[in-house]
This record gives structure tokens, sequence and C-alpha cells, in this order.
């Protein structure tokens, strides 16, 4: 009778070997499975989270932009009323009515630029308003970063006469049209242009309001609000004028 062989103890610890990697292998590759899950989650929550955070600053972006409308739209439509503030009679009441609602309204969406240039103008037609006679030295003042102008030309920046004359002109026509505001010149901080802007620096929606009625009012078919960076007050017009004596014979 042919006797088994029993297997040999090298070949014991070789199948214990085998067995015990197969084992281990097939855990890593169970715990590398798992973590790539888990990695694949947090991965797809934080993709879930940016698109939220996206989405609600689109939405924030594009409800700014419809108030940025409604304001002009509303600063545009009663920019011809603002100069009867200071009158009387029925046709200025219903004006003042007028702009006493659209700045409730615009207030009452969080604007209250309107409302704030309608008090001023009222300000400065009583008769103990003060009138804007300051008189800025050239170059000693910068204006906040955080204030607005209204632009009504901008001029080369080696031309300081021209835009001195600008300035003239403009203040003249702002006296015709009924306008208390001065005029001043600035040199921007970048491109080192002259800029011809009326009244002093306000908040974004006061000049956006200022500007609609520049442009309401003719003064400046082009006014715009534009926010200041470290731009120089060079001064406030009236400037003086050179006058050229004829020569003698």
């Amino acid at each position: 009778m042919q006797t088994e062989s029993k297997p040999s103890s090298f070949e014991a610890v070789f199948a214990a070997y085998a067995v015990v990697a197969t084992f281990a292998l097939g855990y890593g590759y169970w715990r590398l499975a798992t973590r790539q899950d888990e990695l694949g989650a947090r991965l797809e929550l934080q993709r879930q989270e940016h698109q939220s955070a996206l989405a609600r600053l689109l939405r924030d972006a594009d409800d700014d932009r419809a108030a940025d409308n409604l304001e002009l739209q509303v600063i545009s439509l009663v920019s011809p009323h603002l100069s009867r503030l200071r009158e009387s009679g029925r046709e200025a009441v219903t004006s003042q009515k007028i702009v006493a609602a659209a700045a409730e309204f615009l207030s009452s969406k969080g604007r209250p630029g309107l409302a704030q240039l309608a008090q001023r103008l009222r300000e400065e037609s009583t008769p103990n308003a003060r009138s804007e006679t300051t008189v800025d030295v050239p170059g000693a003042s910068t204006s906040p970063s955080s204030a607005w102008l209204v632009l009504l030309a901008t001029l080369p920046g080696d031309d300081l006469k021209l835009a001195e004359g600008v300035a003239n002109e403009k203040l003249r026509a702002a006296k015709d049209l009924g306008l208390t505001a001065g005029v001043s010149v600035y040199k921007t901080k970048l491109k080192g242009r002259y800029v011809v802007v009326l009244g002093r620096p306000v908040e974004r929606s006061a000049a956006l309001a200022m500007a609609a009625q520049a442009r309401g009012r003719s003064l400046s078919p082009d006014a715009f609000a534009e926010p200041i960076g470290g731009w120089q007050l060079i001064g406030t017009a009236p400037f003086p004028t050179e006058v050229r004596a004829a020569s003698a014979q």
C-alpha cells in the first residue's frame, strides 16, 4: 500500500503566507475603495456647496443690477422736478410731492441718495444756507476713496488752464440753470487727467442723482458718476483768467 506523502513544513508555511497575503491584499483593496468613495463624497459635497455659493452670488449680483436700474429710472423720471424744490406755486408743489414720493420709494429699497439730494437742495435754498465759497489750496487735499463725484468733462492732464476755463464755463452754466452746487477740478491718479466735477464728494446714490440732474438740465449731456480713489483736488471755480494787455505801439 502506497503511503500518502505529507506536506513539508516549507509548503505549509508558504500556503499560510499565501492565505495571509491574499487576505491582506483584499483588505487593502477594500480600504482603498472605501477611502475613494469617502473622498468622492466629500468632493461632491464641496462641489454642491460651491455651486450653491456661486448661485447666491449670481442672484445677489442680479438683484443689485435690478436695484441700480430701478434707481436710475426713478431718478431720470424725477430729475426735471428737482429744480422746483426751491420754488413756490402750484406746479412747484406738485413737483415737490413727486420728488418726495420717489425719494421715499427709493429709501424703502435701501437707496437714500435721492432723499439726501432733495434735502440738500432744500437746505441750500433757505436764507441761512451757507454758500459754497470755500477756497481750496491747489494740491492740498485728496478726496476719500469711498466717495463719488459727478464728472462733467474730462481733459488732458498737461493743460491746467484749459481745465480751469472749462470749469469756469460750467460754473456759469450751472448758475444760469439755478444749480447751486460748485464746480471743481480734480486730477485723476492712474491716467493723470484733469476732470471737471459738479459739487463735492458724496455717496454713490447722491452722485447718481446729481448726474441725472446735470444731464436733464443740459449742463452736460455726458455727465456721469464715478468713484474716486486718490484723486487730487486742484481747485474750485471760479478760477482767475489771464488778461492780456495790448502791446504798446
